[in-house]
């Protein structure tokens, strides 16, 4: 086990972003008997919708096991780009692969626009992204990444590794790829805004109200909760990392949730901070393990997050495996004391590819699997499915596409660790 980090007087195993940002608590009102669309999540992808469906006229209620906006769309690093978790190359040698594309750069664009739009003020910073090989394989394959961005006319370039040295002050890494059509954001102030606006259309929003169980009743659902049931014309599932197997089978075969952990340093010198980003740059490498990292939207504060672990962890191990590996990789940070730590749950998919449509056996609409790419893809998904409800537009080109079960033995605890052991010797050899 790695040492234990240094942390503030002040530390907490709470979320950095929540720090000054007032998520949405709203008073528990009784459940309504009945609405036009019920959705289960009260996410990125759960908000979206009921923005998009309010406004276009429906009856929407919001249910969420916790609070509004309290789970990974208020948690996670606040890293917006096109594509999904596939590489661009992978991405568009699938059937329709250059509209898929095309469909995440959309949804990039309508982040951009939200606070035009919807008046989300979240610390929009279009500064691009370095995606970092960790091993001389990783490297090539960022090279051929490069060139499929420059063949649909992308913004993108590969970055020598001797070249690296004005784009981050590490000297861990075998070359990069840097691609300008990237943002970071902050995340809680997004899904707050979300709420805000949902709420402002209308939307019930309803926290601390689990969903226990869907009844397929007639043409329409009945939805039970702890608090009562409401009584639905469709219903959408959109809980990603959160997703009950229980609830409806056989999308709980599909996702898988895996723990991600961020820490969040003390306030640090200005010099020391533009020394680990000096273009404020959003930052990921190529492992299987990954780690993700950016300066705060101040600038001041560096946050590095990362996968540690495909067992069961806290967020004190987590801190400490990722305080050991930021260091490692920027070794000027050395003493820089922790003053956040916290987790959320991303939900990976067999293909590495997101999901939407419609359940035929069990009726419920679905949008989930984004893998941890999905703050474009989330709010998009969302939506187009609560505009597609509404009687406005299509589904996006994602859906209706096969989607393979995880496999049984990644749903047993304790093989899982076996899985780690697997990823980590193919991080060891560059795969």
């Amino acid at each position: 086990m790695p040492p234990v980090a240094p942390c503030t007087p002040g530390y907490r195993s709470a979320p950095y972003w929540h720090d000054d940002v007032e998520l949405a608590h709203p008073e528990p009102t009784p459940l309504p008997a009945e609405a036009d669309v019920v959705v289960v999540g009260g996410g990125y992808t759960g908000l979206s919708a009921a923005i998009a469906l309010a406004r276009g006229g429906r009856t929407c209620v919001v249910l969420d096991a916790e609070g509004i906006a309290a789970g990974a769309s208020s948690r996670n690093g606040g890293m917006v780009h096109p594509g999904s978790k596939r590489s661009l190359p992978e991405l568009l040698a699938l059937p329709g692969g250059r509209r898929l594309w095309e469909d995440t750069v959309a949804a990039f664009d309508e982040v951009e626009e939200l606070w035009r739009h919807l008046g989300i003020e979240c610390d929009w910073q279009r500064r691009g992204h370095l995606e970092l090989a960790h091993h001389p394989r990783a490297a090539e394959h960022l090279r051929a990444v490069a060139e499929a961005y420059a063949s649909i006319g992308e913004d993108a370039r590969y970055v020598p590794a001797a070249e690296l040295g004005a784009e981050i002050g590490s000297d861990g890494f075998c070359g990069g790829l840097l691609v300008a059509r990237s943002a970071g954001l902050h995340p809680a102030k997004l899904a707050a805004g979300l709420a805000r606006a949902a709420a402002a259309a209308g939307a019930g929003l309803h926290g601390d109200t689990p969903v226990t169980a869907l009844e397929r009743v007639g043409a329409g659902h009945l939805v039970r909760t702890g608090r009562g049931a409401v009584r639905a014309g469709e219903v959408l599932v959109a809980t990603n990392g959160a997703t009950d197997r229980s609830l409806v089978p056989w999308l709980g075969r599909r996702v898988l949730g895996i723990g991600s952990y961020i820490i969040a340093t003390e306030p640090l010198d200005a010099d020391l901070a533009a020394s680990v980003s000096p273009r404020g740059r959003m930052f990921f490498d190529t492992r299987n393990f990954l780690h993700y990292w950016r300066l705060s939207p101040d600038g001041r504060r560096v946050l590095f997050g990362g996968r540690t672990s495909f067992s069961a962890t806290s967020v004190e191990q987590s801190r400490d495996r990722l305080y050991a590996a930021m260091v490692r990789l920027h070794p000027q940070l050395a003493g820089a004391r922790v003053a956040r730590a916290w987790g959320g749950r991303v939900a990976l998919t067999a293909d590495r590819a997101p999901h939407v449509g419609r359940h035929g056996d069990s009726g419920v609409v679905y949008a989930m699997g984004y893998c941890g790419t999905g703050v474009a893809l989330s709010s998009h998904f969302g939506a187009a499915v609560g505009r597609w409800l509404a009687g406005d537009g299509e589904l996006p080109p994602f859906a209706g596409r096969p989607w393979p079960r995880v496999p049984w033995p990644a749903h047993v605890p304790w093989l899982l660790p076996v899985a780690g052991w697997w990823y980590r010797g193919r991080d060891a050899l560059g795969r």
